[in-house]
């Protein structure tokens, strides 16, 4: 590309950034939602181009930014403003982002912290504080605001109820806990997950199973189904984005009171991201269900974890029994 159109692009993107920050000025009293965006980045140059891209992709404002860990930090608690993301770099001065995450979640827990680093090694730490993503540089800016569009502003799940049936209900979920499901094949889970949402509760299914056999296998007709694949396709989520699946579900439940949740492919989700790591979400999510009064029907196959990651599962969770067979 010779300089010239570049030249234009950068006074049509620099005039569009002008205009948007005064549009937010406009509509802030007018109920439009906005959301705002720290920058942690030790170079000027990709602040700019990071602020440009963020604030021409949608109604996002970045209203901070910091070129080292203790100005990160400091920015951070003393901002007036609720920040909703942060874009955070992992090779800065006087604390490393992994550092600066750390201290950043103990403020605010409910903050959201994307990776932007093109330090690899940081990213399974990074992972393991419950980052929503973690870009590996060099990128694509319309990757970055993409990820934060999918972050800030996640597809919405409908919810319908599933088709009533006649015949009596035959299991009992009390609201608010987990019920652990053991068996090598989740039949049983899935009979359980069916009974619930044709019997008048509103369910999600999370499986590593395609959804149309599942819809077939099932007679699932109305119940949202959500794919445990890197395919990248519609209603699917990377099994590695585990983050993402934790946001989806408190989503759903707080949209949905006293709803089921069937998580099936518990095994896969180990197998991309250690067991570790994986405790720490179902614990999140276990945490989601006892707050919002759901229910999570979790099948597991034994054989696909040790005695020990059994005994932590099974101490966390309710196993099902036959009291809860009515």
């Amino acid at each position: 590309m010779d300089k010239l159109p570049l030249f234009l692009f950068i006074i049509e993107s620099t005039f569009q950034l002008h205009y948007r920050k005064n549009f937010y000025v406009m509509v802030q009293n007018k109920g439009v939602m906005t959301y705002n965006i720290m920058i942690v980045e030790d170079e000027p140059e990709l602040i700019s181009l990071y602020r440009m891209a963020i604030e021409e992709a949608g109604d996002y404002r970045v209203v901070e930014c910091a070129v080292d860990g203790e100005e990160a930090i400091e920015k951070f608690k003393n901002t007036e403003k609720k920040i909703d993301l942060v874009v955070m770099d992992q090779r800065i001065s006087t604390k490393k982002g992994i550092e600066v995450t750390k201290e950043i979640l103990k403020i605010n827990p409910e903050v959201k912290i994307l990776f932007a680093s093109a330090d690899s090694m940081a990213k399974f730490e990074a992972k393991s504080l419950g980052v929503v993503g973690f870009l590996q540089k060099p990128f694509e800016m319309n990757r970055l605001t993409s990820v934060i569009r999918e972050v800030l502003e996640p597809q919405k799940i409908v919810s319908e109820e599933e088709i009533a049936i006649e015949r009596g209900q035959k299991y009992s979920l009390e609201k608010g806990y987990s019920y652990l499901i053991k068996e090598e094949k989740p039949f049983l889970a899935f009979d359980i997950f069916v009974d619930q949402v044709t019997h008048g509760f509103r369910g999600l299914c999370v499986t590593r199973q395609h959804p149309s056999k599942v819809r077939i296998n099932y007679g699932l007709k109305r119940t949202p189904i959500i794919w445990l694949s890197q395919t990248g396709t519609e209603d699917s989520i990377d099994p590695s984005n585990v983050s993402k699946l934790v946001h989806t579900i408190r989503n759903f439940v707080r949209d949905n009171k006293g709803s089921v949740i069937l998580l099936d492919g518990v095994e896969y989700l180990k197998l991309q991201n250690g067991f570790v790591l994986l405790m720490k979400y179902l614990n999140m999510i276990n945490e989601i269900i006892m707050v919002e009064g759901a229910r999570l029907i979790l099948p597991v196959n034994p054989k696909a974890f040790t005695e020990s990651e059994m005994a932590f599962l099974e101490r966390e969770m309710r196993v099902f029994g036959k009291y809860d067979i009515l």
